[in-house]
Protein backbone atom coordinates (compact mmCIF):
# COMPACT_ATOMS: atom_id res chain seq x y z
CA UNK A 1 0.00 0.00 0.00
CA UNK A 2 1.36 3.37 -1.21
CA UNK A 3 1.93 5.96 1.59
CA UNK A 4 -1.03 8.18 0.00
CA UNK A 5 -3.29 5.27 0.59
CA UNK A 6 -2.59 4.40 3.83
CA UNK A 7 -2.94 8.06 5.18
CA UNK A 8 -6.46 8.04 3.56
CA UNK A 9 -7.01 4.25 5.68
CA UNK A 10 -5.54 6.19 8.58
CA UNK A 11 -7.84 9.01 8.03
CA UNK A 12 -10.91 7.53 7.70
CA UNK A 13 -10.16 4.99 10.57
CA UNK A 14 -9.27 8.31 13.17
CA UNK A 15 -12.41 9.65 12.15
CA UNK A 16 -14.73 6.59 12.85
CA UNK A 17 -13.06 7.00 15.97
CA UNK A 18 -13.41 10.22 16.65
CA UNK A 19 -17.43 10.33 16.21
CA UNK A 20 -17.73 6.98 18.07
CA UNK A 21 -16.06 9.05 21.07
CA UNK A 22 -18.78 12.05 20.44
CA UNK A 23 -21.25 9.70 20.83
CA UNK A 24 -20.43 7.89 23.54
CA UNK A 25 -19.36 10.94 25.48
CA UNK A 26 -23.32 12.64 24.16
CA UNK A 27 -24.83 8.98 25.45
CA UNK A 28 -22.82 9.20 28.73
CA UNK A 29 -24.02 13.02 29.45
CA UNK A 30 -27.51 12.18 28.76
CA UNK A 31 -27.40 9.59 31.13
CA UNK A 32 -28.36 7.05 28.33
CA UNK A 33 -25.25 5.16 28.69
CA UNK A 34 -22.54 4.16 31.82
CA UNK A 35 -19.58 5.72 30.41
CA UNK A 36 -16.99 4.18 32.96
CA UNK A 37 -18.37 0.49 31.78
CA UNK A 38 -18.41 1.35 28.02
CA UNK A 39 -14.49 2.26 28.75
CA UNK A 40 -13.88 -0.52 30.81
CA UNK A 41 -15.88 -2.92 28.46
CA UNK A 42 -13.38 -1.28 25.41
CA UNK A 43 -10.67 -2.17 27.70
CA UNK A 44 -11.39 -5.98 28.27
CA UNK A 45 -12.80 -6.75 24.71
CA UNK A 46 -9.48 -6.84 23.59
CA UNK A 47 -7.71 -8.64 26.44
CA UNK A 48 -7.27 -12.00 24.81
CA UNK A 49 -5.71 -10.83 21.60
CA UNK A 50 -2.69 -9.25 23.14
CA UNK A 51 -0.36 -11.79 22.08
CA UNK A 52 -1.86 -12.41 18.45
CA UNK A 53 -1.36 -10.83 15.46
CA UNK A 54 -0.30 -7.37 14.57
CA UNK A 55 -3.91 -6.57 13.56
CA UNK A 56 -5.21 -7.57 17.42
CA UNK A 57 -2.72 -5.39 18.57
CA UNK A 58 -3.47 -3.00 16.72
CA UNK A 59 -6.95 -3.19 17.41
CA UNK A 60 -6.04 -3.76 21.48
CA UNK A 61 -3.71 -0.43 21.35
CA UNK A 62 -6.79 1.49 19.54
CA UNK A 63 -9.63 0.42 21.91
CA UNK A 64 -7.24 1.19 25.03
CA UNK A 65 -6.51 4.83 23.47
CA UNK A 66 -10.72 5.08 23.27
CA UNK A 67 -11.13 4.15 26.99
CA UNK A 68 -8.37 6.40 27.99
CA UNK A 69 -10.20 9.64 25.27
CA UNK A 70 -13.09 9.13 27.01
CA UNK A 71 -12.05 8.76 30.38
CA UNK A 72 -10.18 11.74 29.67
CA UNK A 73 -13.10 13.64 28.34
CA UNK A 74 -15.41 12.63 31.39
CA UNK A 75 -12.61 14.10 33.64
CA UNK A 76 -12.30 17.32 31.21
CA UNK A 77 -16.54 17.69 32.16
CA UNK A 78 -16.35 17.38 35.58
CA UNK A 79 -13.12 19.83 36.00
CA UNK A 80 -14.83 22.52 34.19
CA UNK A 81 -18.33 22.10 35.98
CA UNK A 82 -16.46 22.59 39.27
Amino acid sequence: MDEKLFDELAGRIDGIGQALLRVTAALEMQGVIDGPLVAEGWRMAALPHTAGSVMHRSAYQMLQQLADALEAARSSRQASAQ
